[in-house]
């Protein structure tokens, strides 16, 4: 356990959806670089997002693929799937999948996250830069059934109030991220009508 590192409140739930701006060409390709996420900063967002046995994680711009296979391998996670466009980090994480042990319930695909049908996922993890975030947002919105929780890293998506955020110490951090903690917000889509609960 990691008590006494992580401060979590819980905000009053709103959700908006207004137009996202018109995608360019080239835009999945700058949405964010791959950026390794620290262990700790993974385990919490696994946490905040209460993952266990019923759910199927789903990792938007997943890099080494470590937060999926966390998920199923520590936290029990019954299968996931992360998609990156670099087709040399998905081998990758297929790979350490495949060592794991769990490359039957876990896979990685080189594809644009805009071109991901998400609808599975239980929960959604993303790191991604705040220029995208509207897009993502509406993606979110158009495909996960209520009740699905979607944990952002670092930036929030607008018009939505988390229903918690927590801050995870990372001291020794500030020459890779410029800054030595990463905020971390938990969003539960919630019912709308014509959508099927989970």
């Amino acid at each position: 356990m990691l008590a006494g590192l992580v401060a979590v409140v819980a905000p009053t739930r709103a959700w908006t959806q207004a137009a996202a701006p018109a995608p360019t060409v080239s835009e999945s390709q700058r949405v964010a670089p791959y950026a390794v996420t620290p262990d700790l900063v993974v385990t919490e967002m696994l946490k905040l997002a209460r993952v266990g046995p019923k759910d199927f994680v789903v990792d938007l711009g997943s890099g080494d693929g470590r937060l999926v296979i966390a998920a199923v391998r520590e936290f029990g996670a019954r299968g996931g799937l992360g998609v990156d466009i670099d087709r040399y980090l998905v081998d990758y994480a297929n790979a350490k999948a495949g060592e794991a042990g769990i490359g039957d319930r876990v896979q990685f695909y080189a594809q644009d996250l805009f071109a991901t049908d998400v609808s599975r996922a239980t929960v959604v993890t993303i790191y991604l830069f705040p220029g995208i975030m509207p897009r993502v947002r509406d993606k979110l919105w158009a495909e996960l059934a209520p009740g699905t929780r979607v944990v952002s890293h670092q930036f929030t998506f607008p018009g939505w109030t988390p229903d918690a955020v927590a801050n995870v110490p990372l001291p020794h951090s500030l020459n890779v991220f410029g800054r030595t903690d990463a905020e971390l917000y938990l969003y539960t889509v919630p019912a709308r009508p014509g959508a099927v609960s989970r």
